[in-house]
């Protein structure tokens, strides 16, 4: 039971230490109240393609995190594909029970089964946007790339840059592992504006490059920004020919979301659904 305990401190240790990202401005208090996006209530549903060597695919399965990630892969035209969306909530919570202090809690889930659901922060505030993508299973891989982040008041040409360091258990052989911890070193660039036209109608964004350089090599995150539905698009370049596209196709407000146990009892995260 000790080893057990242990190693489950350790897992927890190394997920923690990676969150660094020092100059992302948090508040100490009122932390969701000036939230003007990612509002407690709020619900974003993202679409998804993963392409490796030019093959478009989505997942077949897709479960755990870290060392405990399994998930396999499928072509985009088969009838196998488990998870067809991305489900991002934000879930009202009292301080003292946030996943990450100071900072607003954020879910996801995978439609269409909603078997589990993992927690972990995003930040909103006058000075920046930041949010933590998802890290479930084959979304691992998000870690070895900058992550979704704008500072204002937003310019173009504006530039920023932030590190920090990620822990083996977050590697794979597709897309890349080391021994210890992996010094990211992240550059933003907003280099421009776009109209996208979305499922919800025509979406003016800022568009944000940025680049995560480290001993691997460097990865790239094109993320799209709207200040009323915040991160609309996001398309990340991996290593070894490993890409990953994100879109939002759907946002719901003021949702009532069910306990846990009711969650886990019904599959279902929001009230009378």
């Amino acid at each position: 039971m000790n080893i057990k305990l242990n190693l489950f401190f350790l897992l927890i240790f190394q997920i923690g230490i990676s969150q660094q990202y020092d100059t992302v401005y948090i508040e100490a208090e009122n932390i969701d109240e000036n939230n003007k996006i990612y509002k407690p209530g709020s619900v974003f549903i993202y679409d998804y393609e993963i392409n490796l060597n030019g093959e478009k695919l989505k997942l077949k399965r897709n479960e755990g995190m870290f060392a405990n990630s399994n998930f396999e892969l499928t072509p985009i035209s088969t009838d196998s594909i488990g998870v067809t969306k991305i489900h991002l909530i934000v879930q009202p919570i009292e301080n003292n029970n946030r996943s990450n202090e100071n900072q607003t809690q954020i879910s996801y889930l995978q439609e269409p089964t909603f078997a589990s659901i993992t927690s972990t922060g995003a930040v909103e505030n006058e000075k920046n946007v930041w949010i933590h993508p998802i890290r479930s299973g084959f979304f691992n891989c998000l870690e070895t790339a900058s992550f979704p982040f704008v500072k204002t008041p937003l310019k173009l040409n504006s530039t920023w840059t932030d590190k920090m360091q990620i822990g083996e258990g977050w590697g794979n052989k597709m897309w890349g592992t080391w021994e210890g911890k992996l010094l990211l070193t992240y550059n933003y660039k907003i280099v421009g504006t776009e109209t996208l036209d979305t499922e919800m109608g025509k979406v003016p964004c800022f568009i944000v490059e940025s680049t995560a350089t480290s001993n691997l090599g460097v990865t790239k995150l094109k993320s799209f920004f709207s200040e009323i539905y915040g991160f609309v698009r996001l398309e990340y370049e991996l290593l070894n020919n490993l890409k990953v596209n994100m879109w939002l196709i759907e946002t719901k407000n003021e949702v009532e979301f069910n306990d846990t146990g009711t969650f886990f009892k019904t599959k279902k995260y929001m009230k009378q659904q």
